[in-house]
């Protein structure tokens, strides 16, 4: 699915929609903040927010050990980095959810904006921070080619490390802020003719922007929760179809069911399928777990 398609159909849908960013309980619990791109929104097209995301999926599956009363997500579909930062003045189109006009609740001038107002505001209640973004800002070449990668790459690392880590950081001292590497949905071109080169492509990409975000996230000491593992992004042995193919297939919406096997979907999303956000949750808990920020 091209960015730009996608971007046009989200703004069409959140001008329509009476949004929420919070699932309010009733005890006074800690807060989870969550940030990010259409992944930590929950987007399965042609839905852009969704309950059935890995943020949500994770806060019920982590409130009672954490003590959480409360999920605050003011992630953006179709959100880089640099729309992070500057919201609709973004160089690659802007961001749909925040800036001049933007709807109710995402009224800031831009997700990090609305981030260290929230954290100012909230000083001392919030538990955890999650923060799933990067893949828009290679996904703006198109087509992607390694000069274009490497300078949208680049460009990310210099706007996560430059300033919205040290932003986080400085607004929330001592909350554990837990990030995410990428899965390749483009495996699944894998399975119609001549898309076996599309694929293995595709995993270099996959492999290079995982690397950078690897990198940036390891100079502050933020653990990265490796999705790219769970869903078996380079094992490429197998049968028939190799297993990255398979589980890209599971996890996401880009297939149909085949004979018992797969074929790619006439309307392929490069989203998580629930399975797919569940097996997210379930590997963002084990870091929880493995960084003793959670209990087991």
């Amino acid at each position: 699915m091209r960015r730009l398609i996608m971007l046009a159909t989200i703004t069409m849908v959140i001008a329509g929609l009476p949004l929420t960013t919070a699932m309010a309980a009733d005890d006074d619990g800690g807060i989870y903040l969550s940030l990010g791109d259409s992944v930590a929104a929950g987007t399965q097209a042609p839905e852009p927010f969704t309950d059935n995301g890995y943020t949500d999926v994770l806060f019920q599956r982590v409130r009672g050990a954490m003590n959480l009363s409360e999920h605050v997500n003011l992630s953006c579909p179709g959100d880089d980095t640099s729309e992070v930062i500057v919201g609709d003045d973004g160089p690659n189109g802007g961001s749909v959810c925040y800036g001049d006009g933007a709807p109710i609740p995402f009224g800031a001038p831009s997700q990090l904006d609305a981030a260290l107002a929230f954290l100012g505001a909230n000083t001392g209640d919030v538990a955890l921070i999650t923060i799933t973004i990067g893949a828009n800002d290679v996904l703006a070449c198109d087509p992607i080619t390694p000069a274009c990668a490497a300078q949208a790459l680049g460009q990310a690392a210099t706007n996560l490390a430059g300033t919205i880590l040290p932003a986080l950081l400085a607004a929330a001292p001592g909350v554990p802020i837990v990030a995410m590497n990428y899965y390749n949905p483009n495996l699944t071109y894998w399975l119609t003719p001549g898309g076996e080169a599309i694929a293995a492509e595709s995993n270099v990409f996959t492999t290079v922007s995982n690397q950078t975000l690897a990198a940036v996230y390891g100079a502050f000491g933020i653990p990265v929760v490796d999705v790219a593992s769970a869903f078996n992004t380079y094992d490429d042995e197998g049968g028939a179809i190799p297993k990255n193919v398979k589980d890209a297939c599971r996890f996401t919406l880009m297939c149909e069911r085949d004979k018992g096997g797969w074929q790619l979907s006439d309307q392929p999303d490069i989203h998580p399928s629930d399975l797919g956000y569940k097996r997210i949750a379930c590997d963002f808990k084990e870091t929880l777990i493995s960084e003793g920020i959670l209990g087991d």
